[in-house]
This record gives structure tokens, sequence and C-alpha cells, in this order.
């Protein structure tokens, strides 16, 4: 029902934002921090959020599984939102932008990986059996998408080349949340 739900409200979304831009073309949709770049944002901390609780409330087995896709998620944030334009503490400023960013990001993904190449041989098997789940067939999708919005971005031969640039950042993000409604309902097993 939460899937039927989410697809209904982004359907919704893709339907008035390409309205918007191709019809009223209203540009400010897809402008830096506009209402599109907003919802990217949302749909990011709702992943990582739905990703991250099991991780806390739940025993399981996958959780480095469902905390490297949190994780992954909070990179994906901090990639989209600017947090030095924000008016908050300075040491937020510092390890949310620049090459703090990237030693904390580097530094959780080390970590995370230094942890499964403790367990290899489990690891091996829950990535063999996640690739072959709706939830990494979602995931894999996802990245395609994502892939195809950064083609976008430089692409300036079509019109509002940037708004399907993030029209296609969204919906990999869009999959990615589906992933995580699924995942943190039904556990990995090897």
């Amino acid at each position: 029902m939460k899937i039927f739900i989410v697809l209904t409200i982004f359907i919704g979304i893709f339907c008035w934002f390409g309205y918007s831009v191709y019809l009223l073309d209203q540009t400010s949709i897809y402008a830096e921090n506009g209402p599109l770049e907003n919802i990217q944002v949302f749909t990011l901390i709702s992943s990582c959020l739905v990703f991250l609780l099991p991780v806390l409330h739940q025993k399981r087995e996958d959780k480095l599984v469902l905390l490297f896709f949190s994780f992954l998620c909070f990179s994906f944030i901090l990639r989209e939102i600017d947090v030095e334009h924000f008016d908050i503490p300075i040491f937020f400023k510092t390890i949310g932008s620049g090459i703090g960013r990237n030693i904390m990001l580097a530094t959780g993904f080390i970590g995370m990986a230094t942890y499964a190449l403790l367990n290899i041989a489990y690891y091996k098997i829950l990535t063999r059996v996640y690739l072959l789940s709706i939830e990494g067939i979602l995931i894999i999708m996802a990245g395609i998408l994502l892939y195809i919005g950064d083609y976008f971005e430089n692409y300036k031969l079509i019109q509002h080349h940037v708004f399907l640039e993030e029209i296609f950042e969204l919906s990999g993000y869009v999959l990615i949340l589906l992933a995580a409604l699924i995942l943190s309902k039904n556990k990995l097993h090897t």
C-alpha cells in the first residue's frame, strides 16, 4: 500500500512539473534550490531514514546493507544541498561541504567496506542475493537513471536540459525510496 501511495504521489508530481515547465514555461521549477531540488532532498531524507530505522530497531543480519544505503542517501543529500549557504554553525558547514564532506564520506564508506572485507564470505553471498532481489534491481535502475540525468546536465542542445537532468535524478531517488520501503520490511537471507 505504501508503494502505491508513493508512486501515485510522484506520478502526480512528475505530471505537474512537466506541465509547469513545458506548457507554462516556468523554469523556476528546476532552478537551483527550487521545488524540484527540494523534493529530491525530501525524497533522499525519507530514503535515508527508511533504510536507517530497521538498523536501529530490528534484529537483522543485513544491517550493513541498510546502513550502506542510508549513508549513500546521506551522501546524495550533501550533493544536492549547499550547506555552506545555510545559516548554521561553522562546524556543520565544514563537515557538510568541500574537503570536510569528502573526508567524512570517505571515512564512512571505508569503514563499512573494511567491515565487509572482514566478513567477505558472508557479504559476498549477501551481495549476490541482494543484486538478484527486487530491491537490488530497483537500485540498479536508479543508478542508470542518475547516470542518464548526469548526461543531460551539460547537453544544451535540448530545451530545458536541466529539467531533464533533475527529473531523471528524482526518478532515480524515487526508485531508491521504493527499494528502501521494500527492504525495510523484508530481510535479505543468505
